[in-house]
């Protein structure tokens, strides 16, 4: 028998999520993915070029690492490309934590700070919001005071509560930070739906690092490819850990069309901002209430748990796959992506059915 040293890894129950929606009929809204496909020509556009050889050689990287940093008006120095921003926080946790050290993070937020927090040992410290659905920075203040505190993981805005702060805001927690040691890991997953970037306080502060992916924005999750901004000594130290080639040659292929055509894509975003409004707006109508500002998203509240279940119920039936009901204490919450407003109304249209039942 092997002897498994950590036997902790054991307890941690990670299942892969089988794909079980209609991806041809249904409406996907569970997972923050671009909701419409891609046009089926983006295939021959994208690989307009590429020759045999480009698979039989391991990825040439360079030219990603140009076109990223320049696009975020940054150094290549500054960037390490991860897969998805889930690499980079682990490559962080590989690098940065030992075991007991403590990490703080929103409650609710991205599962994976908490499943890394699991495998690697240290202490998670749920920052919970408050009955405004709000953490302020004085919440994250007494948190600094912690012993051990080694990184904050703050995504802005959160997800599925949405929590956002501005770059003056950031500032001010960099600044706290620093003052003890903590490294401030910024989420900047949904940047492109309307937030401001927080990049320029790596040129300020030693313990700033940005997360980017192309994931939401750019709309093409599975490349799985991300990145992390930050100061040229931070990004040294992290890049000692880092697989032997960060990416692939599709994902980048992929990449580097979406960076040389941003127009397109920067067109898709401001038509999801729109559709994001205009969900809301509908919504209101029916009274039900929700909330999201900056991503493409929407936390929608039905003020009832058994009614929320019903509803989402109703919706799978019908094709509609939304993410919810929420656990306690948001149970009465389920959460949608948002795509353009044609799709949205065969949403707008099962909801305002379901209020009328």
């Amino acid at each position: 028998m092997i002897n498994l040293k950590k036997k902790h890894l054991l307890k941690i129950n990670r299942l892969r999520i089988p794909e079980k929606r209609d991806l041809k009929f249904g409406l996907r809204l569970d997972r923050n993915e671009r909701v419409s496909d891609w046009e089926q020509d983006i295939f021959s556009k994208i690989f307009k070029n590429f020759k045999g050889y480009n698979l039989s050689i391991y990825p040439d990287l360079d030219k990603i690492y140009n076109k990223v940093a320049k696009f975020d008006k940054v150094k290549t120095e500054n960037i390490l490309l991860t897969s998805g921003i889930d690499g980079g926080i682990r490559v962080l946790f590989e690098s940065f934590l030992n075991e007991k050290d403590k990490i703080a993070a929103p409650n609710p937020t991205y599962a994976m700070y908490e499943v890394y927090s699991k495998i690697f040992k240290t202490k998670l410290i749920k920052v919970n919001f408050d009955k405004n659905f709000k953490i302020d920075l004085k919440s994250l203040d007494l948190i600094l005071k912690k012993k051990n505190l080694r990184v904050i993981f703050l995504p802005n805005p959160n997800q599925p509560i949405e929590n956002y702060y501005s770059p003056k805001k950031l500032d001010q927690l960099a600044k706290k930070c620093a003052r003890n040691k903590c490294i401030l890991f910024v989420d900047e997953a949904y940047f492109h739906f309307g937030s401001q970037t927080a990049v320029g306080l790596i040129k300020k502060y030693n313990n700033v690092i940005i997360a980017r992916t192309f994931s939401k924005g750019f709309g093409v999750p599975s490349i799985r490819l991300g990145y992390l901004i930050s100061n040229k000594n931070l990004i040294k130290f992290l890049s000692a850990n880092r697989l032997a080639h960060e990416t692939n040659t599709l994902s980048v292929k992929v990449a580097d069309y979406l960076l040389d055509n941003w127009k397109l894509v920067k067109k898709y975003n401001q038509e999801v901002i729109r559709s994001r409004e205009f969900v809301k707006k509908e919504l209101k109508k029916i009274k039900i209430s929700s909330d999201g500002r900056y991503g493409n998203y929407l936390l929608i509240d039905m003020k009832d748990k058994s009614k929320n279940e019903k509803l989402v119920n109703f919706l799978k039936r019908n094709k509609i796959y939304v993410k919810g009901p929420w656990k306690e204490p948001y149970e009465n919450f389920f959460s949608i992506s948002i795509g353009p407003k044609s799709l949205m109304k065969k949403f707008l249209i099962k909801m305002k059915r379901f209020q009328n039942l």
